[in-house]
């Protein structure tokens, strides 16, 4: 017998929830269908109670005849495809079994990707809990929209950002797109639901000034940590990417690097030695002689630490119980942000100093193409819109060239 709940809202019944379990399935979970029901105006509680559970026997009888066929057909060896409109699928178990699984674990995400996903999906699972799948609308969706803009509040007790916002629409996007891809929705909600603006937030990075002030205290700091900042800074490499250095990345002849491995972390996997974020990120950087320089120092401490060693597979910046594995690159984040706060510069992050990186080349004269290539962006509109801070000195040089140029 289908289990019947009330939906209530300020106090009134506005809804019956039906739910079946058919049967289980291999692993002992429950194969279940779901469904809302309204009852009709102007019923007595007593005869709108009555009223659903005659409904859903009704719908009861209709799932157990579809779930029979399903299995008759099966046990033939033919493919059998309830029609979309008499499906009621949990949107959680859908979700959960289905479009994680197979789209984004069995598909070419990355672990990071994964661990992104599975965190907003349990936020989408939490506030739809016991929805069925087809029955979900619009103006159901715009609701979580609004719930998340105005109520939700992350572990820290912050509001989601923009930007956060519009990951949530963009999974969404997918869950339903997966959902009609598969023929399980007449329709699809999601394009009836408009995105959520998309705010720019300024970039964060540092200016000429505190520039200057950050590679005079780099000869302070530990040989490593030197390097490591001074990478960041000069190269706009990712903190993944320069903790994935190996000692055979470094041509001393030609005084570039190579970049072709990232360093991950996620709590499910650990440490994940991978390939960079795209593929224009695999790319070689021309070096500074400053920099070329410190690396071939510590090189020089590295093989005195290990003597017997031949360096070429070993880290740059290893783990520090073997020099053949990767550092975890959120401890470098605290470290940079600890450097930060210690010595009175604002409070960045290795990825504020790529941005720092791209502005203060650009600053300098360099084109754009040469900073994209250096930072690996697939087409310069990318270093253009979101990594490239002119500031007020730079503006003020423009227009001086500007009235010079036409005598003004």
């Amino acid at each position: 017998m289908a289990n019947i709940r009330e939906n209530m809202k300020n106090g009134k019944v506005v809804s019956y929830r039906f739910i079946v379990c058919l049967e289980r399935d291999r692993r002992g979970k429950q194969i279940r269908r779901y469904t809302t029901w309204t009852p009709p105006n102007g019923l007595t509680p007593a005869k709108e109670r009555k009223a659903a559970e005659r409904a859903a026997d009704a719908w009861e009888l209709e799932m157990r005849e579809e779930f029979q066929k399903q299995k008759e057909a099966e046990a033939k060896g033919r493919a059998y495809a309830v029609p979309p409109e008499k499906r009621r699928d949990s949107f959680t178990d859908f979700i959960n079994d289905t479009w994680f699984p197979l789209h984004v674990r069995g598909g070419e995400c990355k672990p990071t990707t994964i661990a992104f996903y599975q965190h907003i999906a349990k936020v989408i699972t939490d506030y739809f809990q016991d929805a069925v799948l087809q029955e979900i609308s619009p103006l159901d969706i715009q609701r979580y929209l609004t719930f998340l803009r105005a109520e939700y509040k992350t572990k820290q007790g912050k509001h989601l950002s923009p930007k956060s916002l519009r990951h949530q629409y963009g999974t969404l996007t997918s869950i339903f797109g997966y959902a009609e891809k598969h023929d399980l929705l007449v329709k699809n909600p999601m394009r009836r639901v408009d995105a959520p603006k998309k705010v720019k937030k300024p970039i964060d990075a540092l200016t000429q000034e505190e520039a200057k002030k950050l590679f005079q205290l780099l000869p302070h700091c530990p040989l490593d940590f030197h390097c490591i900042l001074h990478l960041l800074i000069t190269t706009g490499m990712r903190r993944g990417e320069c903790m994935g250095l190996k000692w055979g990345d470094v041509d001393e002849a030609n005084g570039t690097i190579q970049v072709s491995r990232n360093i991950t972390y996620t709590p499910e996997s650990g440490i994940i030695i991978s390939t960079p974020k795209t593929a224009n990120s695999i790319r070689t950087i021309p070096l500074m002689n400053s920099t070329l320089q410190l690396l071939q120092e510590l090189k020089k401490q590295t093989q005195k630490a290990h003597p017997n060693t031949i360096l070429q597979e070993a880290f740059l910046f290893p783990h520090t119980d073997d020099i053949f594995s990767p550092r975890d690159p959120n401890a470098i984040t605290r470290r940079v942000k600890r450097f930060m706060k210690n010595n009175g510069l604002p409070d960045l992050s290795p990825h504020d100093l790529r941005h720092s990186c791209a502005t203060l080349l650009l600053s300098q004269g360099a084109d754009i193409k040469s900073v994209q290539e250096i930072l690996g962006h697939a087409d310069a509109s990318t270093t253009l819109n979101f990594y490239v801070k002119a500031d007020l000195q730079q503006m003020k040089a423009a227009t001086e060239k500007y009235a010079a140029a036409f005598n003004l």
